[in-house]
């Protein structure tokens, strides 16, 4: 359950063994920050039809609780409560991670987290640091070695091109790809042309100089296409991926919770996979491939990305950090897009809440 400042509310509890709770508390005069990135999809009820089939399967209801709805969906805080099964986590381990969609979110001063979706938190960044990470580096490690087939090993000398840069997505995955050796090519607006040159990528393109496309054209031949726009320019896209060297487009939008949405989950399901097979038909009859990439929760990938942190080869960007009481103003921000890194909230609170929260804990 949300919590604001002086409102009490009850405090979440794992009756599944392998659950934890997790707090974003600090010891009484630390200030170390509470952290909770963004999830801006939320907020417009994005996916709810599917979502929302899920939480019905994942509860066997009829009537599956959307609301409350708590929005957010990365955290990084402190153990404050495990379930008897977990035997990797303990009570005040500091950890980080990234929820379900179809969970509760991460907006709160407690969240539930199964011990498979978390790691322990890097130990060389704050918690604001950490919180910046999960969502977004998961859903790049995702398409880049989930779908995309990349890995450090098969990486090297591979022309990737990224589209959509500059956000969370956008700047991991131009520092894992870089870190793996690839050859990185990136596109953003001209604000930002500094900013991605710095993290490593070897070409950019400003998308608003009037020879993007044709730059665009004069650079094809790339072995994987990292969309994290969702079809920005449709017309040139796959012609810019190597013939019959199974060459990948790869997009983390795909059309299918927004076609749930409007059509239904039935036929907004099979809408989307008549588009996916069209998709893949065009694209194989020269060699390449067209795949929909997913965020996918992951304590073992975390834990990977954890020490790539911890060595100074991955590093976070953060936009803007906001107050709990500021929270109406980041979620515009998010959503008018076009972000320089990720939006974190500090999730402060006053000693009498902190109070409070220590008595409701004890009485758990």
């Amino acid at each position: 359950m949300s919590h604001e400042k002086g409102v009490s509310g009850r405090i979440p509890t794992g009756n599944k063994p392998p659950t934890m709770r997790v707090d974003w508390e600090t010891d009484r005069g630390s200030h170390s920050e509470r952290p909770i990135s963004l999830l801006s999809e939320s907020t417009e009820g994005y996916g709810s039809n599917a979502f929302n089939f899920v939480r019905q399967v994942n509860s066997c209801s009829v009537t599956p609780q959307e609301f409350p709805l708590q929005l957010g969906r990365d955290f990084s805080g402190t153990v404050v409560h495990v379930g008897k099964c977990v035997r990797s986590f303990k009570v005040g381990d500091e950890v980080w991670g990234a929820l379900s969609p179809w969970q509760h979110g991460s907006h709160a001063e407690y969240v539930l987290a199964p011990a498979c979706y978390i790691s322990k938190k890097p130990s060389s960044v704050n918690h604001a640091e950490a919180s910046s990470f999960p969502y977004a580096a998961l859903t790049a490690w995702s398409a880049i070695k989930i779908f995309g087939g990349l890995c450090e090993k098969s990486t090297y000398g591979k022309r990737v091109l990224v589209i959509g840069s500059t956000g969370g997505v956008g700047m991991f995955s131009i520092q894992l790809l870089k870190l793996w050796g690839a050859d990185v090519t990136a596109v953003c607006a001209t604000d930002a042309v500094e900013l991605i040159q710095n993290l490593g990528a070897d070409t950019v393109l400003d998308y608003q100089s009037p020879e993007f496309k044709q730059n665009l054209k004069q650079l094809s031949g790339f072995d994987v296409i990292l969309d994290n726009v969702g079809g920005e320019y449709p017309d040139l896209m796959i012609d810019l991926l190597k013939k019959w060297k199974n060459s990948k487009y790869i997009t983390v939008v795909s059309p299918l919770l927004k076609n749930a949405d409007d059509r239904g989950l039935v036929l907004g399901t099979f809408m989307s996979g008549l588009q996916a097979t069209f998709d893949t038909a065009m694209s194989l009859k020269d060699g390449r491939s067209f795949r929909w990439a997913y965020f996918v929760p992951n304590g073992c990938a975390l834990k990977s990305i954890a020490k790539l942190i911890d060595n100074k080869q991955v590093n976070p960007v953060i936009d803007k950090v906001y107050k709990f009481e500021e929270v109406p103003e980041a979620y515009e921000k998010v959503a008018k897009g076009h972000a320089r890194g990720k939006t974190v909230i500090d999730y402060s609170c006053d000693e009498e809440s902190s109070n409070e929260n220590k008595e409701q804990q004890q009485n758990v």
